[in-house]
């Protein structure tokens, strides 16, 4: 689903002008990529959702605070942040049914490395067992995250 807010047209204009001035490392601390698809699902949602409305309010304060984060060293005030990024993550999965990216990977390879023990256990011989196990989860975990890709449902 295509966004069409000037709201959301500004956050990512503002986003893409961070990315231009910062490091890639600085991006990643700040979590920029994540900001980005944040603000496009919160703008999305915000007509029939309250909290997405509030959430387009602390996105748009953080992203007016970044320019002095970036400045300043006061770690209290960027995981003040990170915590309220990680809340309107758990808001989007809880709410609106969506996932992380490589959300699935991750659940069914540590699933498929349990089955694996199970198997190798069975073929009395775990270390056999374990990288098959893995890569039954891999490849289930991927093929949940591209059916959750696929139906726009990934944060």
């Amino acid at each position: 689903m295509e966004i069409k807010s000037r709201w959301h047209q500004q956050t990512t204009d503002t986003i893409h002008s961070y990315q231009s001035t910062l490091s890639k490392k600085e991006q990643k601390k700040y979590k920029l990529d994540l900001l980005e698809r944040l603000s496009r699902r919160v703008a999305e949602f915000s007509p029939q959702c309250g909290e997405c409305q509030i959430y387009q309010q602390e996105i748009s304060a953080y992203l007016g605070e970044l320019g002095n984060l970036s400045q300043m060293r006061d770690k209290t005030r960027l995981k003040y942040y990170t915590k309220k990024l990680d809340r309107m993550v758990k808001h989007l999965q809880s709410q609106h049914k969506l996932v992380p990216q490589g959300h699935n990977v991750g659940i069914w390879t540590a699933i498929g490395t349990a089955i694996g023990v199970a198997i190798g256990a069975g073929m009395e011989s775990v270390g056999m067992g374990i990288p098959i196990g893995t890569a039954i989860g891999v490849a289930i975990g991927m093929l949940l995250d591209s059916r959750a890709k696929k139906e726009d449902r990934v944060i």
